[in-house]
């Protein structure tokens, strides 16, 4: 006993000691402060004319001293470089020293926090050449939020992870107690393989200098600076965002559901910087995919083989991988985790327990609340699958229930999003996005499926014009087949449901090659509203990792089944996953310094009124326009609040009924008020002009304030009320049941 409490305290003193070391390793640099950020900006005579140039910003900073630090190459003198403040007054500036490459400036912030911008004053007479790579802004001694933060989680982590092992090594039964699922063994070491295989799936998001360039990931990190900047504004839940379109808004959230990526959002706000919680949230995502495919599997098959082996399968999937890095579909990447659900609560209505339904409910809830062209695809195979069932449901009517308890509660927990959107559609239809939910748009013939040879592709490098060329399922996913065809001795339960979703998913990979007949009218309308006909992919790849999982636990379970799940990863990773891994490290990893947030980086537009380009909002900037450009506008004073604009205006008296313009996105819900000279409160109606800009007049008086600001519209606030409503009957009557399964024992 007195040997084992001297290897207990032996093990907690080296565990704390590498804490306390780790500690000071990550908290060393705790008061230091770097802004750093490539430019690689030229200058010369030819392109650039005497001016000032502001080229950052604008960069909030603390009072105390600094050091401004640059990288440049410069033929000439008399250029020079210039801070200025928030109200773009030049508090420093200095000349570039002649022919030195690395200068470097102190400066001090005196007094309160300072919005900064950096500048080049460049001279084309007497500096022939200049190129400013590198900007670095640093400080020793300054303590702010993001370095508190940052520090912080960190160190968290550490010290959870010192507990963690000290408990797990020496005080098991107190950690048990503590955690009592992880009393199985089993549960750890499963626990153990998802971080595993997320750690080994996520190794490009783990370099904190670089990121791997999507090709919507500006798109979506925009979502999350929109959620962010809009929660902050006092919007909840948020549907048209600031931040996009010079603060125009954008109602992107009438149509991409945004519940998750709440998330991020909120990390931004507590100080974390836009990639970092992008990667973060992506790690997650991959992590509950993974997990998501693992207990799918654990609980059709009942084998802990077949449950690990389905994650392998998805974790290393291509189509997943490729969502991650090459396309940065955030929507289809959250869909992913809730694809196994809907397979497995289907399995446990028709084959399993039937009490067991709500997996199917929250896996269309999850889908709905991350990606609606997701959502119409699990629609449409799960209507395939009920066409296929049709007798069973016939005959047993309760099937039939609980199918339309699952609508009913999706669409009352959902009422939230529909109601607004169904809103939106209806009386706003200057948008894009009614051209394609009509399915009026043209099919991009060259780019919605993959050709049939790519059924047998290993790799294929990523082309952004050529996407749908360089999708394919991978080789780890053409095992499943091959195992299916080598067990034919056995078809026990889960075997036949392998069967059943190997069978299955052969004519969902079809429907992902340009061999299926997209372009006739029966199926035009459908694949035209989900874009790419390949994003069926993602389904059939968790359709073939659940049937992959069940074939290789029947085959290696009675033949060490640990090496074999050794190879079996071995192969799906290097066959499929490390050159996708590699690609985005090599080929796609971008140095976290260029990167730069552009407002009107709107992907397809699809949310944005027909007649507007997405360049008019940076170039009009707060202008008020006039449908009568004719008559003249006296602005006297104006003023951009939220999601709301006002203005003072003067027009001459013989005006009469003048229609102004407001540098706002017109969206059902806007209202505007007019307060005459007289102080008359004048409620006016808001419409939209020709370019999809707020639009009201000004009922005549030549002289007035109007406002215009963004409200709650009665269907949004319904909406809202049948969400909070259908959540609290669910809660009810969770804990109705489970007080039922107290008394009778079961629990």
């Amino acid at each position: 006993m007195r040997k084992r409490k001297i290897i207990n305290s032996s093990i907690i003193l080296v565990i704390l000691l590498l804490l306390a070391g780790s500690l000071y390793l990550v908290n060393r640099d705790l008061f230091q402060f770097t802004y750093d950020t490539l430019l690689r900006r030229e200058f010369t005579p030819e392109t650039d004319v005497k001016r000032d140039y502001l080229l950052l910003g604008p960069i909030t900073l603390k009072p105390g001293p600094y050091t401004l630090s640059l990288e440049l190459s410069s033929e000439g003198y008399g250029s020079g470089i210039m801070l200025v403040d928030g109200d773009e007054k030049n508090f420093y500036s200095s000349d570039l020293p002649y022919e030195e490459t690395d200068p470097s400036f102190d400066f001090e912030i005196s007094e309160s926090s300072k919005q900064i911008r950096f500048g080049i004053r460049y001279d084309p007479e007497t500096t022939s050449y200049l190129r400013l790579e590198r900007v670095r802004i640093t400080a020793d001694h300054i303590l702010y939020k993001e370095s508190i933060l940052r520090h912080g989680t960190l160190s968290l982590l550490l010290v959870l992870t010192a507990l963690w092992a000290i408990l797990r090594i020496s005080y098991p039964n107190l950690l048990w107690k503590l955690f009592p699922a992880f009393r199985q063994r089993n549960n750890e070491i499963a626990l153990l393989m998802l971080i595993g295989l997320t750690a080994a799936a996520c190794y490009p998001l783990f370099d904190p200098s670089t990121y791997v360039r999507g090709e919507d990931m500006f798109f979506h990190i925009t979502r999350i600076r929109g959620l962010a900047d809009s929660l902050q504004a006092g919007y909840f839940p948020v549907r048209d965002q600031l931040y996009w379109l010079n603060n125009y808004g954008y109602g992107v959230g009438f149509y991409y559901p945004d519940t998750f990526l709440y998330l991020p959002a909120l990390m931004v706000l507590l100080g974390f910087d836009l990639l970092t919680s992008y990667k973060v949230f992506l790690i997650l995502c991959s992590f509950f995919s993974i997990a998501s495919a693992w207990y799918a599997g654990l609980r059709i098959s009942r084998n802990r083989i077949a449950a690990a082996a389905a994650a392998v399968f998805f974790a290393f999937a291509s189509y997943r991988l490729s969502n991650v890095y090459y396309r940065g579909a955030v929507g289809e990447t959250q869909a992913a985790i809730f694809y196994p659900m809907i397979i497995l609560g289907l399995y446990e209505i028709f084959y399993g327990e039937r009490k067991n339904w709500p997996f199917f409910a929250f896996g269309f809830l999850g889908i709905f609340s991350c990606h609606i062209i997701s959502l119409g695809i699990a629609v449409l195979l799960t209507f395939l699958f009920l066409l296929m069932q049709i007798r069973k449901i016939f005959r047993q009517p309760g099937i039939l229930f609980i199918l339309f308890k699952s609508v009913l509660l999706v669409a009352g927990i959902g009422a939230f999003f529909w109601m607004p959107m169904l809103e939106q559609s209806l009386t706003n239809p200057g948008l894009k996005i009614n051209n394609v939910l009509e399915g009026s748009v043209s099919l991009n013939t060259t780019n919605y499926a993959f050709p049939v040879q790519n059924l047998l592709s290993r790799f294929k490098t990523w082309n952004f014009a050529w996407q749908a060329d360089c999708i394919y399922p991978g080789w780890s996913l053409l095992l499943v087949p091959v195992l299916g065809l080598v067990l034919r001795w056995k078809r026990d339960k889960s075997v036949r449901a392998a069967d059943f979703l190997l069978l299955f998913s052969i004519p969902v990979v079809w429907m992902c090659t340009r061999a299926f007949p997209w372009h006739w009218k029966v199926f035009l309308p459908f694949v035209v509203r989900i874009q790419f006909a390949y994003r069926l992919l993602l389904p059939a790849s968790v359709m073939l990792s659940l049937s992959g999982g069940i074939y290789f636990a029947e085959l290696f379970k009675d033949r060490k089944p640990l090496l074999w799940m050794g190879l079996l990863t071995l192969f799906c990773f290097f066959s499929t996953a490390f050159p996708v891994l590699r690609e985005s490290v090599q080929n796609r990893s971008v140095d976290k310094r260029l990167f730069v947030m552009q407002d009107n980086r709107v992907s397809g537009g699809e949310y944005m009124p027909l007649g507007l380009d997405n360049t008019f909002p940076g170039k009009n900037a707060d202008t008020i326009l006039i449908t009568e450009s004719d008559t003249a506008l006296d602005v006297i004073m104006h003023k951009r609040q939220r999601l709301g604009f006002t203005f003072e205006y003067e027009l001459p008296s013989e005006s009469g009924t003048i229609h102004f313009s407001v540098p706002l996105i017109y969206y059902t819900g806007f209202q505007g008020t007019l307060t005459t000279e007289n102080d008359m409160f004048i409620k006016m109606p808001v419409t939209w002009d020709s370019r999809g800009l707020v639009s009201l007049s000004n009922e005549g008086y030549s002289r007035g304030r109007i406002t215009v600001q963004y409200q709650k519209t009665a269907v949004q606030r319904i909406g809202e009320t049948l969400s909070l409503l259908s959540i609290c009957f669910l809660m009810f009557t969770g804990l109705k049941n489970r007080k039922g399964k107290m008394r009778s024992g079961k629990v």
